[in-house]
């Protein structure tokens, strides 16, 4: 429980100040702390301006100041630190709107107050951010993610012949990609996210069944770093019989030079290349062709609905696919969501198909299980087909077979 602190804020009465947004004792409700009046100080000690009851949190752990027309914040000799968007201060910091302050482990967001427009719903979304960031270490351990798998399917046969990893994870603020990647740029972690992404689905794809084909996904800016090529042989070494693909998004070829460098090293390590998302940015059929992944994955808006479009929309996709064909790259239809769209993919000349028709992203332990299930209804179904043969074809007892054994 909180010993003392500044008034507890509604978001209908707050005025424009500075407010520290957070979930001091691990509520789900956020909670609104007026910096008013300067000095406020922080930390476990009683009487202080905002006592936090956490045991990581120093008696007196940090203290906001002004300074000419600036809030500032100055850690205090604290233990466990006092950090800013993510650093830790060895001395006073400028805060701006929105920065992400955190004393040991307990985040708040600090933000200018808008008066009545300042909506309770923004301060819980900022609060839940800051705990996203707060627990983005665990992320990078492994042990928090819990990697998806969605089936590809050829189009032809049905038959499922890789899988799309997506990332999962148990970490409230952080269970999508999207929010795991927001708290990574937020720190300049999106690559080293990325790259342990893929190692933890090389990892978890073990417990499925044979050598799955694994669809893998690359961040932008593990271009920039140069870290991509590295991070897959190091999967390469991990899994030296796994077949994968390492997805690039279209928007990401930028430079042709790169993208066929790129192109060129996987190649050593055997490892296959496919440009994500074509057709929601500038579809560059020349460049694709210099380029040569080995499969291209068809945006939704081009795939959406593609049965309902009208005859000229379907030539214009039919045509890119065929171009695609023919210049020796598989197209692969994404988020296709009924059998319509699949049969008009099919019309298209698409190879694979991928989408909620085919399954939805699951965890590994779900695929183990079906497996378990088949593997039995097989053996009961074997069981059943052997016991109609033994009855059809074992020679009728005599009635007096049973006696003369005895004897």
């Amino acid at each position: 429980m909180l010993a003392k602190e500044s008034p507890e804020l509604t978001a209908s009465t707050l005025l424009d100040d500075w407010v520290l947004s957070g979930r001091p004792t691990g509520g789900d409700e956020a909670r609104y702390f007026m910096l008013n009046p300067l000095p406020f100080q922080v930390g476990r000690k009683p009487g202080l301006s905002l006592m936090l009851p956490g045991n990581t949190v120093s008696g007196l752990h940090a203290e906001f100041f002004q300074q000419g027309s600036t809030l500032c914040l100055r850690d205090l000799g604290s233990t466990n630190g006092t950090f800013v968007n993510g650093d830790r201060l060895s001395g006073a910091t400028e805060l701006h709107d929105n920065d992400l302050v955190q004393f040991a482990d307990i985040p708040f967001r600090l933000t200018r107050s808008l008066g009545a427009n300042l909506s309770h719903t923004r301060h819980k979304d900022t609060c839940d951010q800051a705990l996203a960031i707060v627990q983005f270490d665990q992320l990078l351990t492994g042990k928090a993610m819990i990697p998806h798998y969605q089936p590809i399917v050829n189009l032809t046969s049905g038959q499922v012949v890789a899988y799309e990893v997506l990332a999962r994870s148990r970490l409230i603020g952080l269970e999508t990609p999207n929010f795991m990647f927001s708290a990574a740029a937020q720190l300049g972690l999106s690559a080293k996210l990325s790259e342990q992404l893929r190692r933890v689905a090389v990892e978890d794809s073990s417990q499925l069944v044979g050598v799955p084909h694994l669809f893998l996904n690359t961040h932008p800016s593990e271009l920039d770093t140069g870290t991509l090529l590295l991070s897959c042989e190091e999967l390469r070494r991990m899994a030296p019989r796994q077949p994968i693909t390492i997805e690039m998004h279209e928007g990401a070829m930028t430079n042709l030079g790169d993208m066929i460098a790129l192109r060129k090293g996987l190649e050593q390590f055997d490892i296959s290349l496919a440009f994500d998302d074509f057709g929601a940015g500038q579809a560059r059929i020349a460049e694709l062709a210099a380029v040569h992944p080995n499969y291209v994955k068809f945006d939704r808006c081009m795939i959406h609905d593609l049965h309902l479009a009208d005859a000229a929309r379907r030539r214009v996709v039919a045509m890119l696919v065929q171009m695609i064909l023919e210049v020796g790259i598989v197209p692969l239809a994404e988020c296709v969501e009924s059998v319509a769209e699949a049969q008009a993919c099919r019309d298209a000349g698409f190879i694979l198909s991928q989408g909620y028709l085919h399954g939805k992203p699951l965890p590994a332990a779900h695929y183990v299980e079906q497996a378990r299930f088949e593997r039995a209804r097989a053996h009961l179904k074997d069981t059943e087909t052997m016991d109609a043969l033994d009855s059809a074809v074992a020679p009728p007892q005599s009635p007096n077979s049973c006696q003369s054994e005895v004897h």
